[in-house]
């Protein structure tokens, strides 16, 4: 069997500090994570490659042992921070992919009755209410047009367009409000 080494403190910190972070801003680009964020999967990274240290037994070497543990450690993290945005709705970027052709029709779509509609449209004109003239207008066009033709007549470029989209929805989630869910329930404030 191999032989035990004695791994250092230097080697410690220096070879996992290093690929610690390394995985967690790749795991931060990746999910778009905060930068505090990534702060907290680089130590989770590292507590669990203090972890399991002791099992180091010498034969493939530090860099590669420390590889290999925060390899798997980074993919066991990004996997519970897919699944807490699942549990939990989601995060602001995670809406782009809500009804892209639709525009915003997954905010205003049927599916919500009686009382929970009535909130719902004192909600939507609370919301839109408190917006600039410029996204309530495009919040028309969207409601009354399809994407292509929402694009056209709102005057802006492709990209521009699609950035207003984004600051609505940002917009729409920071005043409480997500698009329908596989239940069809809107939730609101």
């Amino acid at each position: 069997m191999g032989m035990q080494q004695q791994i250092s403190d230097k080697d410690i910190t220096g070879i996992g500090l290093a690929t610690a972070d390394r995985c967690a801003r790749r795991i931060g680009r990746t999910l778009r994570l905060p930068t505090s964020d990534i702060g907290d999967v680089r130590q989770d990274l590292l507590l669990e490659l203090v972890r399991r240290a002791p099992r180091f037994d010498g034969q493939a070497g530090w860099p590669t042992f420390t590889r290999l543990v925060i390899r798997h450690a980074g993919q066991d993290v990004a996997d519970r921070l897919i699944r807490d945005r699942r549990r939990h709705g989601g995060s602001i970027d995670d809406t782009e992919q809500t009804s892209e052709d639709d525009g915003l029709a997954a905010w205003w779509a049927g599916g919500v009755t009686g009382a929970g509609a009535i909130h719902l449209r004192l909600d939507l004109q609370r919301f839109l209410d408190g917006l600039p003239q410029q996204l309530r207008h495009l919040c028309r066009l969207l409601t009354e047009e399809d994407r292509a033709t929402a694009q056209v007549v709102s005057g802006f470029s492709r990209s521009e367009f699609f950035r207003q989209i984004h600051e609505l929805r940002m917009r729409l989630r920071a005043h409480g409000l997500t698009p329908l869910g596989r239940s069809g329930q809107c939730v609101g404030t």
